[in-house]
């Protein structure tokens, strides 16, 4: 074993080991700690869940009115999608002499348009903190509503068409329009009423961005 291995006569001095043994020279070596307080500090940087501000004040109207803006592309996608839905079709097709005009406006936008409103509000209003947090975290919250959304599009259309286009992925897209649908309005009711709108997932990754303190 390691007990009767022993090293050059030039370096036994400085091991202090009765044969020059690496084992009984390795404690000398290394700095004493006094037992009993030692603790794991690392964990207690890393916060359990992320708390949103003390809201002391209801935001003004007009931050309240702006926080319902950047939902508005994930109700564009959503509704897109709704429409498509074999089961939803029938209910919506109602809505359509309100909903048009928007969906229509939104359709003639040009391609490039939906880049460039990431970058500009990701680096003009997200990462500032001149803006109001309330109003920075709902920004935040649509673009990643649209962006997970644009990546179940994404995925899906690499599916086969026979799943695709077939009963499950109709079953799919129908429970996805629903769910998203309400989802999104529930978010543009909790930024009407002035508050945080608690989305699992989205607004953990949402205050990530924008930490508080």
């Amino acid at each position: 074993g390691f007990g009767s291995f022993h090293l050059s006569s030039a370096s036994t001095p400085l091991l202090n080991g009765g044969h020059g043994s690496l084992m009984r020279a390795m404690p000398s070596l290394l700095p004493k700690r006094p037992r009993g307080q030692f603790s794991p500090s690392a964990s207690k940087d890393v916060p359990y869940s992320y708390r949103y501000p003390a809201m002391t004040k209801k935001p003004r109207w007009y931050w309240r009115m702006l926080a319902c803006l950047p939902y508005l592309l994930p109700l564009h996608e959503t509704w897109m999608y709704a429409e498509t839905a074999y089961h939803l079709h029938p209910f919506l097709e109602d809505l359509e002499f309100a909903t048009y005009p928007f969906l229509g406006a939104l359709g003639r936008l040009p391609s490039w348009f939906l880049m460039a409103y990431f970058f500009i509000a990701y680096l003009g209003i997200v990462r500032r903190k001149e803006w109001p947090h309330f109003f920075r975290f709902h920004v935040v919250s649509g673009m990643l509503m649209e962006i997970a959304l644009q990546v179940i599009g994404t995925v899906s259309r690499w599916m086969p068409l026979s799943v695709y286009w077939g009963k499950i992925g109709m079953h799919f897209w129908t429970a996805v329009a629903f769910g998203y649908l309400f989802t999104v309005l529930e978010c543009i009711r909790c930024a009407l009423s002035g508050m945080y709108a608690d989305v699992p997932f989205v607004c953990d990754a949402a205050y990530i961005q924008i930490p508080y303190d």
